[in-house]
């Protein structure tokens, strides 16, 4: 475990995911427009980072989660908005480095996710 962000492979995750969401049928995508939207993105991701190495974990999970975001969520054509990012963000950050106590009937969706993480993860080893 590193409680140092990897600031590189943060920004290359991010620009992958500008990448992603700028790929509009256009054979090119301006590096001018790719990198605001990148940088867009990074900023909005690496204010998570303290928080989850105060609570003992690496920040790196961040790059992690935004690949998660690239191969789950991120859609050609979702242009520049921002709002999916910040809701998914929040929501992959809380379910990996949890930060409020759940009540029995929301604690039951883990278990649900449990389910989920394990049948993804049984999938990557084959």
């Amino acid at each position: 475990m590193t409680d140092r962000l990897d600031e590189e492979l943060l920004r290359d995750a991010c620009l992958d995911l500008a990448r992603v969401v700028l790929a509009a049928g256009q054979p090119q995508i301006s590096n001018d427009i790719l990198e605001t939207l990148a940088d867009r993105f990074y900023r909005e991701v690496v204010d998570f980072a303290p928080g989850i190495a105060r609570a003992g974990r690496d920040p790196n999970l961040l790059a992690r989660a935004v690949h998660y975001l690239i191969d789950a969520h991120a859609l050609p054509l979702m242009g520049t908005d921002m709002e999916w990012f910040r809701q998914a963000l929040v929501c992959l950050v809380e379910l990996a480095v949890p930060g409020v106590a759940l009540s029995d009937k929301g604690g039951a969706f883990l278990r649900d996710v449990q389910f989920g993480l394990e049948q993804s993860l049984g999938d990557l080893e084959q």
